[in-house]
C-alpha cells in the first residue's frame, strides 16, 4: 500500500526536477525539526503550484536550515483547471479564516476581496492571508495555488473583468434564479454581513457579465453562503 500521503507536504518557490536540492525556510526548517521531529532520511514531499507534487529526503538538517534532495515526481501537475474565483468582503478574522481554508479545500483558484458600503474589515493583511492560502493548499493536497487579488471598490470590479467569465452573484431577497452547477470557468460573489445595498444590488445586477442567483430562502452567514455556492457550483 502507498503510504506516501503520510509525509509532511510543504510548498516551495523553486523549480522541482530529479536530485534537485534545495534549503527550506527558516519556519518550514523549524516545523519539520522541531514540531514533527524530522531528521536526515526522513521523507518530505514539496509541490510549487507547477511542476507536480515531488518525493525528497532531508539530506541536511542543522541548527540553522534544513536541506531536501528530490528524489521522483509523485503527481504530474494538471495543464489546465477550471478557474473557480470567489468574490467577498471580508469579514472578521475566525469567521475569515474559515472561508479561506475552506475555499482553498472547494477549489478556489482566486480570491478578490471587496469594498462594499456594508463591509465592516476594510483593511486586509495580504502576508497572513497569503500563508493561510498556502497552508491550506498543503493540507488538502492540492497541486495549485490560488491566487490572492489586491483589495478593491465595488464599483471598480467590472471595470476590466472579462465578458466570459461569468459571475454568479448571491443576491439575498432579489428576485434571481437559483444557483446551479457549471462546468465551466465562473466566479461566485457573495455580499458583506448586512447584505448588499439596494443601490449595490441594481448596480450589480446591471453587469453584462453578472447572473444574480439566490441560494434559497435561509439568509447564510458570509462563510456559510460561500461555501453553499461554491459546492453548488461544483457539484
Amino acid at each position: 500500500m502507498d503510504e506516501t500521503f503520510k509525509y509532511p507536504r510543504l510548498y516551495v518557490e523553486a523549480p522541482l526536477a530529479p536530485s534537485a536540492e534545495m534549503t527550506l525556510n527558516k519556519n518550514q526548517a523549524h516545523y519539520l525539526k522541531n514540531v514533527l521531529r524530522k531528521k536526515e532520511g526522513d521523507p518530505v514531499r514539496l509541490f510549487n503550484g507547477k511542476d507536480g507534487e515531488w518525493l525528497g529526503r532531508i539530506s541536511s538538517a542543522s541548527k540553522k536550515d534544513m536541506q531536501i534532495t528530490l528524489e521522483k515526481q509523485l503527481r504530474v501537475q494538471p495543464y489546465t483547471e477550471p478557474v473557480t474565483a470567489l468574490l467577498f468582503a471580508p469579514v472578521k478574522k475566525a469567521r475569515q479564516d474559515i472561508l479561506i481554508e475552506k475555499a482553498v479545500e472547494l477549489g478556489v483558484t482566486d480570491f478578490y476581496p471587496l469594498l462594499t458600503q456594508n463591509t465592516e474589515v476594510r483593511k486586509l493583511n495580504e502576508e497572513r492571508l497569503t500563508a493561510q492560502i498556502f497552508e491550506a493548499a498543503e493540507q488538502c493536497e492540492r497541486l495549485s495555488i490560488p491566487k490572492l487579488h489586491r483589495l478593491q471598490k465595488l464599483d471598480t470590479l467590472f471595470k476590466d473583468w472579462p465578458d466570459t467569465l461569468p459571475v454568479f452573484a448571491c443576491i439575498e431577497r432579489f428576485d434571481a434564479a437559483p444557483l446551479s452547477a457549471q462546468a465551466g470557468n465562473a466566479a461566485i460573489f457573495i455580499g458583506p454581513e448586512g447584505g448588499f445595498t439596494q443601490e449595490e444590488k441594481e448596480f450589480i445586477a446591471a453587469q453584462k457579465p453578472v447572473r444574480p442567483v439566490t441560494l434559497g430562502k435561509t439568509v447564510y452567514r458570509c462563510e456559510t453562503a460561500a461555501l453553499k455556492a461554491l459546492i453548488v457550483l461544483r457539484s
